[in-house]
């Protein structure tokens, strides 16, 4: 008898153990994949700041993690308001790698600037916009900015409406892509 209910012991606390392993695995996927951040989602996972300096306005941005699906694409910051230009600059720990012009558009000015990885360093995921005021008479209170984010290759946007209301991306259709504005008076004081 007791042969046999050892036999039982030894084949009942292995599968016990991949029991509690599956369920344990499956609990474990399941809240690691919640917390994942995609390219349709990432605008909530931006934090920005900003400051003024005479007659330029900085708008600072870091993504808080990166997109589950992919860095590629481009991203365009549209301003409205008095500015006199606008420029851009893409930040890694060892420096500036990008920096892009603005262009004056009828409403306003965009500028365009990469989202990818290359060599092993993000473009797009860390970066400043400045912004130069026409005079120091003007304020950063009047200024609009949009920030529009694609995630897939496509042509150059037809950069004619700094405020992206209708975006459009040459001959490409079903670019996906979002437009948020950026309040500057929450981040410059």
């Amino acid at each position: 008898m007791k042969t046999r209910g050892n036999h039982f012991i030894v084949f009942l606390l292995p599968a016990l153990l991949m029991i509690v392993m599956a369920v344990g695995g499956y609990f474990y996927l399941k809240n690691d994949q919640s917390n994942e951040v995609t390219n349709a989602d990432l605008q909530d996972n931006i934090d920005w700041s900003g400051s003024l300096m005479a007659s330029t306005v900085e708008l600072s941005w870091q993504w808080r993690a990166m997109p589950a699906d992919g860095m590629f694409g481009d991203d365009y910051i549209g301003v409205t308001g008095a500015v006199e230009s606008l420029s851009v600059e893409l930040h890694a720990s060892d420096g500036i790698l990008y920096e892009a012009d603005g262009v004056e558009v009828d409403n306003g000015w965009i500028v365009a600037f990469p989202n990818e990885l290359d060599e092993n360093k993000s473009l797009g995921n860390r970066g400043t916009l400045i912004i130069e005021l026409e005079s120091d008479d003007v304020s950063y209170e009047d200024l609009e900015v949009f920030l529009l984010h694609t995630w897939a290759q496509h042509a150059p946007l037809e950069q004619q409406d700094a405020t992206f209301s209708d975006p459009t991306f040459g001959e490409a259709s079903n670019v996906p892509f979002w437009v948020e504005e950026i309040e500057v008076s929450s981040y410059v004081h």
